[in-house]
């Protein structure tokens, strides 16, 4: 046997003893990462309907679907905008953020970062976090909150309104409120 031979089936012999499987490493290899979302969109434009009537629209630069986590949810990022319907026509009702996060059991959203919420009178309210209870069409949160309207600013910690934010109460309020007489 030659040289070459001998080194070729020494290294041979080295590397097939050197190889080895642990049972938990290839598990811990094959096991399919339970981090990751099951689906991905960018630019996404979201329609709810019932019984053929749009509901709301909603439009993302992100949208993740977290199905596989538990709880199950969607997250929703690179800002969101929500557009609320009355039947056929389009509301005057925007909600705006920079995410969200929808449980999908509960269909409870979360709502953070610069959320502005605009309604058809030109009532605006301005927070960081909102809640969304989409079945119960209701809105609250448990932060600072400030609302614009008619000119004054009224401030305060705590808020809920219907889904719409066409009435809507708010706690701890702060700040000038001007009442008619009337």
């Amino acid at each position: 046997m030659n040289r070459t031979t001998f080194f070729l089936i020494s290294t041979f012999i080295f590397l097939l003893g050197a190889c080895r499987n642990d049972v938990k490493e290839v598990q811990e290899v094959s096991d399919s990462p339970q981090n990751y979302p099951l689906n991905e969109q960018i630019g996404a434009t979201i329609t709810y309907s019932d019984s053929g009537q749009k509901m709301l629209e909603i439009h993302a630069g992100l949208v993740q679907d977290y199905g596989n986590q538990d709880p199950a949810y969607v997250f929703f990022g690179d800002r969101i905008r929500v557009q609320f319907y009355n039947g056929k026509t389009l509301s005057s009702t925007v909600l705006e953020a920079d995410t969200a996060r929808q449980l999908k059991d509960d269909d409870l959203w979360a709502i953070g970062g610069n959320v502005v919420l605009t309604n058809g009178k030109g009532e605006r309210m301005k927070t960081e976090r909102l809640y969304w209870n989409k079945k119960e069409e209701r809105l609250y949160s448990d932060a600072k909150v400030q609302i614009r309207t008619d000119g004054q600013l009224i401030t305060g910690k705590g808020f809920e309104a219907d889904q719409e934010f066409n009435t809507y109460r708010i706690f701890k309020v702060q700040g000038e409120i001007t009442i008619d007489d009337e």
